[in-house]
């Protein structure tokens, strides 16, 4: 039985196809948190403001909030008005 060489060669195309195409969705995979615990930060990289609902990445000021226990961030304009109000 003999192949042609056309069919060979379609043969492997499909395969390294397939192979780059695994190795890209491997690739892919890697999130900021790679090699680090995942209990250290929290899952997403941005966050809803308590104060004005918007979104926000996370800042050093939200992360070490999160590390002490808060899950209620406040972008740093509603954190420094907050804390405005409370000096007075």
């Amino acid at each position: 039985m003999q192949f042609a060489p056309e069919l060979i060669a379609a043969i492997v195309g499909a395969i390294g196809l397939l192979i780059g195409l695994l190795w890209l969705r491997a690739k892919g995979r890697r999130t900021r948190n790679v090699g680090r615990p995942v209990a250290e930060g929290p899952t997403n990289l941005r966050y809803v403001c308590a104060g004005c609902s918007q979104q926000f990445t996370h800042s050093r000021r939200t992360l070490s909030e999160w590390r002490r226990g808060a899950r209620r961030f406040y972008c740093n304009a509603c954190h420094t008005k907050s804390r405005g109000s409370r000096r007075t």
